[in-house]
């Protein structure tokens, strides 16, 4: 139960995009996307430490270099779970949760993405390009 405790308020957590474009984790801190706001050499050791194959870790982190993080997490996701093609686009950290349940739970149970579901994914990664081009 996230925010539940203290003043009793439910606080919604943040989308990937919000913790991607946010301030990063300082010393200390645990939260932020792992794919953009970790070291590239420590991502790559962490993924062997979690038995990707050398050519997922390849992948994976291409997409980090080209700043494509919530691509990078999708195929992170297809690697953990032997997915080809998980059919749906990542856009929150609880949804990732949510699917990895669905599939531990039945493994033929893969949503499909709808047309606009894929086309609203598609237009906010380009919506993140165009934020790091104009830095």
């Amino acid at each position: 139960m996230f925010g539940k405790e203290g003043k009793r308020i439910d606080y919604t957590p943040y989308s990937c995009m919000k913790v991607i474009l946010s301030n990063p984790p300082s010393q200390g801190d645990y939260h932020g996307c792992p794919f953009r706001h970790s070291d590239p050499e420590l991502l790559k050791q962490k993924l062997q430490s979690y038995k990707i194959s050398p050519s997922g870790i390849n992948q994976v982190l291409e997409l980090v270099k080209g700043m494509h993080y919530q691509l990078a997490c999708q195929k992170y996701f297809e690697l953990t779970h032997s997915v080809e093609d998980a059919g749906f686009s990542l856009n929150h950290p609880n949804q990732y949760f949510t699917e990895s349940q669905k599939l531990l739970e039945n493994p033929s149970n893969v949503s499909r993405p709808s047309q606009e579901s894929s086309k609203q994914a598609h237009e906010e990664m380009g919506d993140l390009d165009s934020f790091f081009q104009d830095e």
